[in-house]
């Protein structure tokens, strides 16, 4: 369906927008960018568990859409919400209870939020949101595994522990838990995590296995990559967007225009011109990174799309 053939179809509430990805995948940046069309309320993370501490604000200031929420009616936030624990990351499902958290953060008219907890669970929100514009976005692997390896916000003031990242982010075996995938890897949630993975024809390395703590973080990428690809095109068939993070920094105008068609609203401008160029990660040119790859079950095509020399250029 072209622009025209979805301008003639606009009618009513534009729809509902839902963007999955994993952590460290720029969720926060497209949450941004779509935050400043007025026809929509956009939640930053509903299902994180740090909104526990409401009304309270955050360093990033992207509570504003929770707080006016909570203040309306504290008691029925507080009864309502519904967060996703790290265990729960890697279920098919949402729980009752999540779904009717969902319900109640769309009562209020059009809706765009952003979740990093739901790889799997693409089906399950097709339950509850069946006419949304669901976007898969997706940082290059090397990149997201490189964000692990090496976390922005470490305290690091003399530029030591950023300096021992990058000289050991091919070679150690740990101490990838920034945003918590080191508990899905190889900590308590890893017979769960292992599973999901085994069901897309991942391979995760047992907490024994004596190989690169990036192979585990490219393990549950490509599962996350293959669960959203899949599951987001039988459920949301033409209103699922995939979409790689380098992709949307280069043209970020052409692929908000191309989420307001699906959304079934007007094209409006948002203005852009604070978002940087993606890093291409740690030393993208390696060849550790493709034999990593190839260990936890990328095929030569997702090999190719990759790790291919014209991909690291």
């Amino acid at each position: 369906m072209d622009a025209q053939q979805v301008a003639k179809t606009m009618t009513g509430t534009p729809r509902h927008i839902a963007v999955v990805a994993l952590r460290r995948s720029g969720t926060t940046a497209l949450w941004r960018l779509l935050r400043q069309d007025t026809r929509y309320t956009c939640y930053d993370e509903p299902f994180s568990h740090l909104l526990d501490d409401l009304p309270s604000d955050n360093e990033k200031q992207t509570r504003a859409e929770y707080i006016e929420l909570y203040e309306h009616d504290p008691e029925r936030f507080r009864s309502l919400y519904a967060p996703i624990r790290r265990g729960e990351e890697v279920s098919r499902q949402l729980t009752a209870a999540q779904e009717r958290y969902l319900k109640f953060l769309l009562e209020g008219g059009s809706v765009a939020f952003d979740t990093t907890r739901c790889m799997g669970k693409i089906p399950a929100l097709h339950s509850v949101i069946p006419g949304a514009v669901m976007v898969h976005l997706f940082r290059h692997p090397i990149a997201f595994a490189s964000s692990h390896l090496q976390p922005s916000d470490s305290f690091d003031p003399l530029g030591i522990r950023k300096s021992w990242n990058r000289r050991t982010a091919l070679t150690r075996r740990g101490r990838f838990n920034g945003w918590g995938m080191e508990e899905l890897a190889r900590g308590p949630h890893f017979a769960a995590t292992s599973a999901l993975l085994a069901d897309v024809g991942v391979r995760l390395p047992t907490p024994g296995e004596r190989v690169p703590a990036f192979y585990r973080l490219l393990a549950i990428w490509l599962a996350a990559y293959r669960l959203a690809e899949h599951d987001g095109r039988q459920s949301y068939g033409e209103r699922f967007l995939s979409l790689s993070f380098e992709d949307f920094c280069r043209e970020p105008d052409l692929w908000t225009a191309r989420i307001q068609d699906l959304a079934q609203v007007d094209r409006t401008s948002l203005d852009a011109s604070w978002l940087k160029r993606a890093s291409k990660g740690l030393q993208p040119g390696a060849p550790q990174w493709a034999e990593g790859a190839r260990w936890v079950g990328f095929n030569e095509e997702e090999l190719d799309r990759f790790f291919s020399d014209e991909a690291s250029e």
